[in-house]
């Protein structure tokens, strides 16, 4: 059975990419920047008429499957388990992952999808419709887990696929490293549910405002929480501030990598990605959180997935961290 270097396990979407002028009356309506949250089926049909007309821009989506494939365009093996649909949207889904391996997923129902709405700084809302997600279930996973150095975890919406992920992290083998991103989905659903995965968790990657919510505590505390409850290390996100590694003896701010920003959605992904990756290469954390830092700022440079760097790009960059250009 083929080994990778990660597999990730969340939730798969159709991105809907929608540039608004800042004086679309649905800005009035819709949380604040940065903020993602399921939609009712009322709320989806005023949206889907208040979009009608508008050519949205497709793209594969979903925090592990973004950080999966963007793992898999660096060089790196990755393969992704989840749910879509049986659907054309869920085969444009299947093959934009690709180089990333979809062998594992199921396929029923209707696609997930992300109506990603960008304003004119790129900054984003995100109003997911789960669909095919809700339905994930223990009878997707394999029955033979495939070997892998990693495993990344990320949110879905239902409480089913959560249970699944729970059922899939007690299959891993004690070796696999376990990273952990719960987005502001899980993070509503607070710490309680997340102990099992907090436990075995090498990596946490999450916004200030995530860990916060997670927690139900101020960044800094939540940061103390998360690292007694017996996380390794929390990465924490500040967009254009850069981000934060924390661990028991360790604090190391990593700057922002400069960047014309047109789309910050999957930056996160991409920066945990960059981070993996350097850790795989064997650097140490500064250069990891280096190689985070510029593989996000490849991503915010364009919509979706069209600007994500790949293996000649990252084989450049991680020779420029080795000194040896």
């Amino acid at each position: 059975m083929k080994s990778y270097d990660l597999i990730g396990c969340g939730a798969l979407n159709l991105d809907l990419i929608y540039r608004l002028p800042a004086d679309s009356p649905l800005w009035r309506e819709l949380p604040p920047p940065g903020a993602e949250q399921a939609i009712t089926p009322e709320l989806r049909a005023h949206v889907d008429a208040a979009l009608a007309g508008i050519e949205p821009t497709r793209s594969g989506g979903g925090q592990a499957a973004n950080t999966s494939f963007a793992l898999a365009r660096l060089g790196f093996s990755s393969a992704m388990l989840g749910r879509i649909g049986a659907d054309d949207a869920g085969r444009f889904l299947a093959a934009e992952l690709a180089p990333c391996d979809a062998r594992y997923l199921a396929l029923d129902g209707e696609s997930g999808r992300v109506y990603v709405l960008l304003n004119e700084a790129g900054e984003r809302r995100n109003l997911v419709w789960p669909a095919a997600n809700d339905d994930f279930s223990t009878a997707d996973l394999p029955r033979r887990l495939p070997p892998a150095r990693f495993a990344y975890f990320s949110s879905f919406v239902g409480e089913r696929p959560l249970a699944t992920q729970l059922a899939l992290l007690e299959r891993l083998p004690a070796d696999v490293e376990i990273a952990f991103d719960p987005g502001e989905i899980y993070a509503r659903l607070g710490v309680k549910c997340f102990i099992p995965f907090l436990k075995r968790t090498s990596y946490v990657f999450a916004t200030e405002r995530e860990l916060e919510t997670l927690c139900g505590l101020t960044a800094d505390k939540a940061l103390s929480f998360l690292l007694d409850v017996g996380v390794g290390l929390v990465v924490c996100k500040m967009g254009d501030r850069g981000a934060q590694i924390v661990g028991r003896r360790l604090d190391l701010y990593v700057p922002p990598h400069p960047a014309e920003v047109v789309d910050v959605t999957g930056a996160g992904d991409l920066f945990a990605a960059g981070f993996i990756g350097g850790l795989i290469e064997s650097l140490g954390l500064e250069s990891a959180g280096r190689l985070a830092a510029w593989a996000a700022s490849r991503g915010i440079a364009g919509l979706g997935r069209s600007t994500y760097p790949d293996a000649a790009a990252w084989r450049e960059r991680v020779a420029e961290e080795r000194g040896e250009i």
